[in-house]
Formats: structure tokens, sequence, C-alpha cells
């Protein structure tokens, strides 16, 4: 059973790839996310010129770490959505069961906070981050490293009209 799994999901993967690499000069398919799309670092400047971090993205999922589920833009920066209390909330789980690796989905969420790992007196940047309630400091949170946090309220696969040939 596993190893089926293992091959439909590789050939999945290779599927993806494969389409992913058309350019979008050619007139193309280029995947389900078009590389103009909103990225974080871009939320990031509108959040340090005019206060407010978007609501609402598209990004691509990554997996579940702790309480958490992650999802990425095309630049690979992550954007972390708390979607459980606890490891008891079964209800959360049930609510994450439909989300797949790699897949675009249009994401919606409450902005509780931010991770940020500091840099110490050597210049050295910290490994592990300190989480940052709001309201949340300009220098800091613009910082490259910084991981905005989210609270999940919904999330839709983003999928295209576009016929593959």
């Amino acid at each position: 059973m596993n190893f089926k799994v293992f091959v439909s999901n590789l050939l999945f993967c290779s599927i993806f790839v494969t389409i992913s690499l058309f350019s979008e000069e050619d007139g193309r398919y280029t995947g389900p996310l078009p590389r103009s799309e909103k990225r974080i670092l871009d939320g990031k400047s509108e959040f340090q010129k005019s206060g407010t971090f978007p609501l609402e993205w598209k990004l691509f999922y990554k997996g579940k770490q702790g309480d958490f589920v992650v999802f990425y833009d095309l630049n690979g920066d992550e954007i972390h959505y708390r979607y459980r209390r606890n490891k008891f909330d079964l209800d959360a789980e049930f609510f994450v069961k439909d989300l797949f690796l790699g897949n675009p989905y249009r994401v919606k969420g409450e902005w509780i906070g931010y991770y940020f790992y500091s840099i110490d007196e050597r210049g050295k940047r910290s490994s592990l981050p300190t989480p940052k309630k709001l309201p949340a400091e300009p220098k800091e949170f613009v910082d490259r490293q910084s991981v905005p946090i989210f609270k999940l309220k919904e999330y839709i696969e983003v999928r295209t009209d576009d016929l593959l040939y």
C-alpha cells in the first residue's frame, strides 16, 4: 500500500514540475498561480507604508508543524496559520484534512502575530524564533526572516480553467 502511494505521489510531482516549467513568455501554462501574484515581501512593504498587512493570500501548502499549517509563496517565504488550540482538537484536524502538499490555496485568516529571529551582539541570527504579538514592531516585522502568524479562517483550493494538452 505504501509503495502505491509513493509512486502516485512521485507521478503527481513529476507532472506538476513538468507543467510549471513552461514559461509565461511563450504564452503557455505556467501553473495555478501567476508570477504577478502578491508575495509576502510585498505585504511586508505594504505594512511598512500603511500599517496594514493583507489578510488573504494565494499560497502553496507546505505541511503541518505542531498546531500550525504552513503555506509559502513563489519566493519560498512562509506564513504560519494556527488551525487548532492543542493536539486534542479533533475538529480542527478534520478542518484541514483536505490540504494536499504543493497545492495552491486562497487562504484567509486573522493576523495574530509573527516570529522574529533576533540578532545577537556578534551579529549572528538566532536559530530559535521569538513569538511576538500584535501590534508589530515595523523594524522587526519587515525583516526578511520574520514569519507572520495567522489564525486560519478559511482556505479554498485554487483551480485553473485552462485545458492542458
